[in-house]
């Protein structure tokens, strides 16, 4: 078996929109920019804004992608991906066709 078909899914993180993440979700991975940064920031997409929490410093206005993981109905953030540069357009584009093609990018 290879090592994807091992992961649970618990081990994954979702990809979703900022208005469709759940108290009841267990790890998401969001793609928006940065707002507010102290000991926790705000993610903002075309769908609208999202609290999350963190450990460390992340620069207001960047494009990322934010992997979390929900405790006590809080976002908390495991890994900040830069994607600076990422024409983001194409990507929901790209990320479209993968999904009419039952694959998550």
């Amino acid at each position: 078996m290879d090592i994807l078909g091992e992961l649970t899914a618990d081990a994954m993180y979702i990809p979703k929109k900022v208005f469709q993440v759940m108290k009841n979700d267990k790890k998401v991975s969001l793609i928006g920019k940065i707002r507010k940064v102290e000991d926790k920031f705000f993610l903002v997409d075309d769908t609208g804004e999202i609290e999350i929490l963190v450990n460390g410093t992340v620069e207001e206005n960047k494009l990322v992608r934010v992997f979390c993981y929900m405790e006590e109905g809080k976002l908390k953030v495991n890994v900040i991906q830069n994607l600076e540069g990422l024409n983001l357009s194409v990507f929901e584009k790209i990320k479209k066709l993968y999904s009419e093609a039952g694959l998550n990018v």
